[in-house]
């Protein structure tokens, strides 16, 4: 017997245990994990891969480099109040003296708008509703808003939200957390001019939060926000140009602008700021000679004790500027895992490796593992430099720091034998020994039985004793007879 043959053959097979292990149960445990100086497990194992890291999933890593931050664009801000001055012409909220507003941010050089009122008079005349239309035509463009719901009455989505949502099943990882709608809770009640995109203000359905929504499911459509659509407006793109990964991020086609979202599609601010002041209020807004902002962006909301009955999105300058203030990278590269085969025979080369250092001292031992782990280090880092892969390291690095806590116990045991070896002369005593010491072991194993055993094994004794006293008995009256 080779006490360091089968030390060897411990720490191989001890190894590639805990390997094989922490490969399968690893990613399920990874994400329940505290997070470790900002970053969790799954990012702490692609610590090869360059720049910023983003997991996408346990096969896939996003590698991207920080750019710079935009200025969130300026905004005219334009306010309907309670009228205390009775201004307007037909109350607080009408679409005429709406329309009259926007006719005045035309001539203040407004060329794009976000409206965040909402535009629901159907007891009106389409007559009426359609003079807001006609003076919104005057815009280059404008974002509204309409709030969402789901009810037990479903109806058919309508055009211009059709062409403001993607298809479902684009949208990368699971979607079944995402809110469900269904209906409109103020439908806008003017035609729709060409030049407006809508997207949703609330979600009514949904319990309130501080968490801004961007995304709603509504059949096999995913509906944007009304600020993710006012986001990609001022970035040039489509909605078809975004790539949503639920859980992950909101990518905006190729600037490298990105929102961070939950797994239910909400963005949670990483900064507060306090409310921009209004610049103009709509009713004292023909008196107004010259724009008090040099912009082209105007921003209509609402305030007041009966004004705010027509606000559909809370604060929406602060809302647009926290999605503009989100990270934006360049140079983003997708790093794929290596294969299976590949991480195992990666480990049974680090097994073999390990067991080198079996006949050295523990300390030696040790820093033969540390080096090897230093090697698993700069290894992985070349591989992703020259290539687009990365290879996991947190479960190798484990297997080497369980198989460095056991090898004293082993390398004790071990010089215990080779002292009983070399203290033995007759090789023939030595096999008596180990006689003795499985002989010992199976009194152990005899004395660890369980009580249910121990209660049978007692009444096994008595039956056999009195089955003697009885064949004595029986002998000795054959005797005297």
């Amino acid at each position: 017997m080779n006490p360091d043959l089968q030390i060897r053959k411990t720490i191989f097979l001890l190894f590639m245990l805990v390997a094989v292990v922490g490969y399968f149960v690893q990613p399920r445990v990874q994400h329940y994990l505290p997070f470790i100086q900002g970053k969790t497990l799954a990012e702490w194992d692609a610590i090869g891969v360059p720049n910023e890291v983003t997991v996408l999933s346990s096969l896939e890593v996003l590698s991207q480099k920080s750019a710079a931050v935009p200025e969130p664009p300026s905004y005219l801000v334009c306010m309907i109040d309670d009228d205390p001055e009775g201004t307007n012409a037909y109350g607080i909220y009408d679409p005429t003296d709406l329309a009259v507003t926007v006719s005045n941010l035309v001539r203040l050089n407004v060329k794009h708008l976000f409206l965040g009122t909402h535009l629901h008079w159907p007891d009106l005349p389409a007559i009426e509703n359609n003079t807001l239309n006609s003076q919104l035509e005057l815009l280059d463009s404008c974002i509204l808003s309409t709030p969402l719901r789901r009810t037990v009455d479903r109806v058919v989505i309508p055009d211009y939200l059709l062409d403001s949502s993607v298809d479902l099943q684009v949208v990368k990882g699971n979607a079944l957390m995402l809110p469900k709608v269904n209906n409109l809770s103020l439908a806008p009640s003017l035609k729709m001019p060409s030049n407006c995109k809508i997207g949703f203000s609330q979600l009514e359905s949904e319990p309130k939060t501080s968490h801004i929504p961007l995304l709603a499911v509504w059949d096999d459509r995913v509906i944007l926000s009304s600020l993710l659509l006012e986001r990609l407006h001022h970035l040039k793109l489509k909605p078809e140009d975004v790539e949503i990964t639920i859980g992950k991020f909101i990518s905006l086609g190729d600037t490298g602008n990105t929102i961070p979202i939950d797994e239910f599609g909400y963005f949670t601010p990483s900064h507060t700021e306090g409310e921009t002041e209004a610049h103009v209020i709509s009713a004292d807004i023909t008196s107004v000679k010259e724009s008090p902002v040099e912009t082209e962006n105007a921003v209509l909301t609402a305030a007041g004790v009966k004004a705010d009955s027509y606000r559909a999105i809370e604060s929406p300058v602060r809302q647009l500027n926290q999605l503009t203030l989100t990270p934006v990278y360049f140079d983003t590269v997708h790093f794929q895992r290596i294969r299976w085969w590949d991480e195992l025979l990666l480990s049974v080369v680090a097994a073999f490796l390990l067991m080198l250092a079996v006949k050295r001292s523990v300390v030696i031992f040790w820093l033969w593992a540390m080096m090897l782990a230093v090697g698993f280090y700069f290894g992985t880092k070349y591989l992703s430099a020259e290539t687009h892969y990365f290879a996991p390291i947190i479960y190798l690095l484990t297997a080497l720091l369980v198989c460095m806590v056991v090898f004293p116990f082993l390398k004790s045991r071990a010089a215990f034998i080779h002292e009983l070896i070399e203290n033995q002369h007759d090789l023939g005593d030595l096999s008596v020994l180990y006689k003795e010491e499985q002989f010992a072991q199976k009194e152990l194993t005899v004395a660890k039985l369980s009580a249910r055993d121990r209660k049978h094994l007692r009444k096994q004794r008595r039956r056999e004793r009195r089955d003697l006293r009885k064949q004595k008995k029986a002998d000795s009256k054959k005797t005297n007879d």
